[in-house]
């Protein structure tokens, strides 16, 4: 865990019981996952760190939102997904996959991985929170197609001074940038722990 100790949203305890989960709760899911982004040409193992900050592997998870499930579906995206049982974990995984292509298909205009890091924010706080965070960054004079830039301007969308000029509004916009954090982190274990790619 040496690579994280400057990490300031993570702790010992967090990462230890991620390397557990990874061993004990992963391989039960990893078919599906590998075939699922094999299928839209993502990194099985983002979608695997995906869906550990969602629901650490547990099927049975559920928010006080009232999102439920391993990917954390809503049960109307449920519904528009077609999928029946949120708490199936096949069904929770494809529909999950199938909801972030079509984020990151209304992406077209981010190029590189900053495409994928905006689709993991919208995933988070929603679609029309992110595109609302670029108006901002564009009016500060920073590159709206950068998470660099995002980074700094959705945490403001708390604010009234901000959020009432946007077209979606309030938003806890500092949760999106401390998730996409955490899953990159994750992510970086499991590309660092040697376990292969098959996208692409």
């Amino acid at each position: 865990y040496k690579y994280y100790s400057y990490v300031e949203v993570f702790d010992y305890f967090d990462l230890k019981k991620f390397h557990e989960r990874m061993d004990t709760r992963l391989p039960r899911y990893e078919r599906i996952v590998r075939r699922e982004a094999r299928r839209y040409g993502f990194d099985w193992r983002l979608i695997a760190a995906i869906i550990y900050q969602e629901s650490h592997f547990n099927p049975r998870a559920a928010s006080y939102t009232g999102v439920r499930g391993l990917m954390q579906l809503t049960q109307g995206t449920a519904a528009d997904l077609g999928i029946a049982n949120r708490l199936d974990p096949e069904q929770s995984i494809i529909g999950g996959l199938k909801y972030l292509d079509m984020l990151y298909r209304r992406f077209d205009d981010i190029a590189g991985f900053d495409r994928m890091l905006f689709t993991l924010a919208s995933y988070n706080v929603g679609y029309g929170h992110v595109r609302d965070a670029q108006k901002i960054a564009a009016k500060k004079g920073l590159p709206p197609d950068k998470w660099a830039s995002l980074k700094q301007t959705l945490p403001l969308l708390r604010y009234p001074k901000y959020y009432r000029r946007t077209e979606s509004g309030y938003a806890r916009g500092t949760e999106p940038v401390r998730y996409v954090k955490r899953i990159l982190t994750y992510y970086d274990i499991l590309r660092r722990s040697g376990i292969t790619s098959d996208a692409g």
